[in-house]
């Protein structure tokens, strides 16, 4: 589908979302000038961007209309269907690549609908390289590991997913991100975690070690669309949303500074460090999602120019 405003909440594009749109644009206007391939005669110009990623990466496609703008459209990634959303030159969707997802080359489709009914499909070509996670082994007291399977717990993981998800048509974030806390990152992106003996899941952001009260600050400009005090698993929570399916979250803090609907700026303050919820000691759990699937953080504090 092709997001528009009528999506997600209504604000008037500020000046820093408009300029990270600007240069969206003239990287579009350069693949065009490039020559990326034309699907038919009148039909928009097509290309992803990096062609080449790792498990837990992303990628870009950009959709630049020829002299007969789509009607409609959607790309094909991985079993899943994402949107297509407006910049000010064209369409351009980003892509979740899952520490999970298969390795060598797999294709987006993208199909894209004429204004007179007819749907076109085409296929662009991603490879996606493996890469070792590694493994973490943590023991906990019996009484503490429950919870991961608890149904309370359970449902803290469905809220804050539902956050992750939201699907808002207009691009907040503007450049790299930065990063929310200083510290020592004590656990990794994408690590298998072993609880007593058992692996119970995949480490889904990046564990930063800081001092109780540390500040926090928001990475970019977006939205927050979620606010918890009470998570028994989780600690005290925080989403924001960043725009076009870009989301950030923020666990085991222990004071929040910000309410639901809330618009931030980038370095404004979120909340302090703690360790709230299940947690063994002062840190800020951060993750970052793209249309609700987690990707290394590390990989958007260094976002390539065309994804600004």
């Amino acid at each position: 589908m092709l997001a528009g405003s009528q999506q997600g909440f209504h604000r008037a594009p500020g000046l820093r979302a408009r300029r990270s749109l600007a240069v969206v644009a003239s990287w579009l206007l350069a693949l065009a000038l490039a020559g990326a391939g034309r699907v038919s005669g009148d039909l928009p110009l097509l290309d992803v961007a990096p062609k080449s990623v790792r498990q837990g990466d992303w990628t870009f496609v950009f959709v630049r209309p020829g002299a007969v703008a789509p009607a409609a459209g959607e790309c094909r990634w991985l079993g899943k269907t994402h949107s297509l959303f407006p910049t000010e030159n064209g369409y351009r969707a980003i892509l979740p690549v899952s520490p999970d997802a298969p390795t060598g080359q797999q294709m987006i489709t993208v199909v894209l609908q004429a204004p007179g009914g007819e749907a076109r499909e085409t296929g662009l070509p991603v490879t996606i390289v493996k890469r070792s996670f590694g493994v973490q082994k943590l023991t906990m007291k019996r009484q503490t590991s429950q919870l991961y399977t608890d149904p309370a717990t359970a449902q803290e993981g469905k809220t804050i997913r539902a956050a992750l998800s939201q699907l808002s048509a207009e691009q907040l974030w503007h450049g790299p991100f930065a990063w929310p806390v200083k510290g020592r990152v004590s656990t990794g992106f994408g690590l298998a975690r072993s609880i007593n003996g058992e692996i119970q899941y995949r480490h889904k952001g990046l564990d930063i070690a800081a001092a109780t009260g540390t500040p926090v600050l928001a990475p970019s400009d977006g939205v927050v669309r979620l606010v918890r005090q009470d998570y028994k698993l989780h600690g005290k929570t925080v989403v924001v949303d960043h725009g076009q399916g870009l989301a950030s979250l923020y666990l085991h803090l222990s004071e929040i500074l910000v309410r639901e609907g809330q618009e931030i700026s980038s370095g404004q303050r979120l909340g302090k460090v703690g360790a709230t919820g299940v947690a063994t000691g002062p840190h800020l759990h951060w993750a970052v999602y793209v249309a609700g699937e987690p990707v290394d953080p590390h990989f958007w504090i260094d976002v390539p120019e065309e994804g600004r």
